[in-house]
């Protein structure tokens, strides 16, 4: 399964912003920002069965990272805390900390995506930082 995204849309609300964890709250460096994101999911080869699903990104910025939760359709709720970390060598290391509530029924389905995806997604955090000047 890929999947890639299509469409970032800023979005507005109504009333207070989402909130995060108890846990999380104390750490934060300003406020939550979110997006609608429509992501187009491949499910059989050459594009057969694609669909796409639209889901609320919450990003909140972390004395020492990053707090994400994702907000998919069918209930899957995704909350993810991304930290920088010093390691016993004395090196940075990122370190991803995911909860993933859904049902038993796609449960695999997010299981999958976060197993296949993270050395993609350290690999362009470490990049990033490499070109920052900051230690990777």
């Amino acid at each position: 399964m890929t999947v890639v995204f299509l469409l970032t849309v800023p979005l507005r609300f109504v009333s207070a912003p989402p909130t995060v964890p108890s846990a999380v709250q104390p750490r934060m460096l300003g406020e939550t920002k979110s997006y609608r994101v429509t992501d187009v999911i491949h499910t059989l080869p050459a594009g057969l069965w694609d669909s796409n699903v639209v889901s609320t990104y919450e990003f909140a910025k972390l004395d020492t990272g990053l707090f994400v939760r994702i907000r998919s359709p069918l209930s899957m709720v995704m909350e993810t805390v991304w930290e920088i970390n010093e390691g016993a060598d004395g090196r940075l290391e990122i370190v991803e900390n995911v909860e993933i509530s859904c049902s038993r029924l796609l449960i695999g389905i997010a299981k999958g995506q976060c197993e296949n995806a993270w050395e993609g997604i350290h690999g362009k955090m470490v990049k990033r930082l490499e070109g920052s000047g900051e230690a990777p």
